[in-house]
Order: C-alpha cells, then sequence, then structure tokens
C-alpha cells in the first residue's frame, strides 16, 4: 500500500525564519543594514475586483518641507494612474506626457488605454 503525501501550503504573513540567525550575529558583532529613509510613502493594494493605491503628499528636500500637498497619484488614462517618488517636477511631465499620448491613442483606436500601453511609452521615454 503507497502512502500518498499531502504538501500544506506556505501560510501567509511575515516569516520569522532569519530571527535566530539575526541574533546569532548580532552578538557576533555583525551590525544588519539600516534602512534608508526616502521621505515618501506609496502604496498599492490589489483585491478582487481592482486596485487601490495611496500616497503622502509631503514634499521635501532634505530636511526641509517644501510643498504639504505635493500630489504623487498621476492621473493617466481613465483606467490608468501612476504614483511616483523622486523630483516631483519630473515626474509630473512624463505622466502628462504619457497621458497626453494615451488620449490621442485612444481616440485614433476608439479603445480604453491598455497598461501596457502605458509601460510601453513610459520605457520608451525614460530608456533614450
Amino acid at each position: 500500500m503507497s502512502k500518498s503525501v499531502i504538501e500544506t501550503p506556505p501560510k501567509g504573513g511575515f516569516s520569522f525564519d532569519l530571527c535566530k540567525r539575526n541574533e546569532m550575529l548580532s552578538k557576533k558583532g555583525v551590525n544588519p543594514p539600516s534602512f534608508r529613509k526616502t521621505g515618501t510613502t506609496i502604496v498599492g493594494l490589489i483585491f478582487q475586483d481592482g486596485v487601490i493605491l495611496g500616497a503622502d503628499t509631503r514634499a521635501t528636500e532634505g530636511p526641509i518641507v517644501c510643498d504639504k500637498n505635493c500630489e504623487k497619484i498621476h492621473y493617466m488614462a481613465p483606467n490608468i494612474y501612476c504614483c511616483g517618488a523622486g523630483t516631483a517636477a519630473d515626474t509630473e511631465a512624463v505622466t502628462d506626457m504619457v497621458s497626453s499620448q494615451l488620449q490621442l491613442h485612444r481616440y485614433h483606436t476608439g479603445r480604453e488605454s491598455r497598461v501596457v500601453t502605458a509601460l510601453t511609452l513610459l520605457k520608451r521615454h525614460l530608456f533614450k
């Protein structure tokens, strides 16, 4: 008689497997790398019927807050938005350019813009 092996699916959530290793390394004097603060928070959540995007609105130059209401979620098409971190003016200019190209594409085809089209336009512009 043969045994059937049932594999249990991996559990979701955070894994604490490396905690003992990290503790041992710490005792040996190895310091873990510190995080790098970039100043921007952008989050994307996928659910059954769509996507939720969220971002903070603060723009900084080093330790100085230069704009408390900086848009970091940019419109590209009725069904496509882009989140940007870094130089706000560059992000705004690039998304405006791609948005106008997507609108011309919608006028030409009569169809809703596809995400792959926006991605292709962004890649072509950014990797010139």
